[in-house]
């Protein structure tokens, strides 16, 4: 999705305080990361929602811009978290029965 396209969206949503000023803003300070291979940045569906999540931190939570990177770093933390957990689960369910009734035992 483009840029236009991006603001068009969130305009039809009610979010019309979303300009592409501000939105070319976030992507120079980096805290969103379309792909930007070709002339123009193209939004992939992570990147609209990091968007919305950036203006519902800035808008709803009233963050400070200041404060965002924290946030979406930390955020950014418990989801690459999340994905090793996911992993190492995958890894157990594969192994046999008694070696995931040992895991188990260990973690109890």
């Amino acid at each position: 999705m483009r840029l236009t396209a991006v603001i068009a969206q969130f305009s039809s949503q009610g979010l019309a305080d979303l300009g592409e000023p501000e939105l070319t803003a976030w992507v120079e300070r980096g805290w969103i990361r379309p792909d930007q291979s070709g002339e123009d940045p193209v939004f992939h569906d992570i990147d609209i929602a990091r968007i919305r999540l950036i203006h519902d931190l800035r808008t709803l939570m009233q963050i400070e811009d200041e404060t965002i990177p924290l946030v979406l770093s930390l955020l950014d933390q418990v989801y690459d978290l999340r994905a090793g957990l996911r992993a190492v689960l995958r890894a157990v369910e594969a192994q046999p029965e008694p070696v995931r009734q040992a895991i188990m035992a260990a973690i109890d």
